[in-house]
């Protein structure tokens, strides 16, 4: 069963580049420090399952991780806070609105019926030797057809 996972992957870094909230969009975590003045968000994969089968095909759950970044050495303080959490709420509303984000991806699975629940985990991480404060957007997205059964 060759499961499309790259092109969910591909699917939400497009979105988030789209969106103009960030200086740099990825896949996979980096390894080096944010640009200066601006965040960064990284997308990587936390799971894929197969939520049904049908006939000649399935209906998968892909958990996507939205890890945005902010070095936290900026002044003020507060500010820091600020913009991560305008961030998070930009794209959660942007994610949320557009529950069809295209392709293969039918919808964002927001209440975890098949899969996580949306949820916002906050922390810091070393990034390359800088501290960073960030925050974890988590959910499940549903996704028809990736994998093709051959019997």
């Amino acid at each position: 069963m060759p499961f499309l996972i790259k092109a969910t992957l591909e699917q939400i870094a497009t979105y988030l580049a789209r969106s103009g909230h960030f200086g740099t969009v990825m896949v996979g975590e980096p390894k080096a420090p944010p640009d200066g003045d601006k965040m960064a968000v990284a997308v990587f994969m936390r799971s894929v399952a197969v939520a049904r089968l049908t006939l000649n095909g399935t209906i998968e759950s892909h958990v996507v991780n939205i890890r945005i970044y902010r070095n936290m050495l900026k002044e003020p303080v507060e500010q820091i806070e600020y913009e991560v959490a305008e961030a998070v709420s930009e794209v959660s509303n942007d994610l949320m609105g557009d529950l069809d984000l295209g392709a293969r991806i039918r919808n964002i699975d927001v209440g975890g019926i098949n899969s996580a629940p949306y949820r916002t985990d906050w922390g810091y991480a070393d990034v390359g030797g800088s501290m960073c404060r960030v925050a974890d957007i988590i959910f499940g997205l549903i996704v028809d057809d990736s994998a093709t059964l051959v019997l």
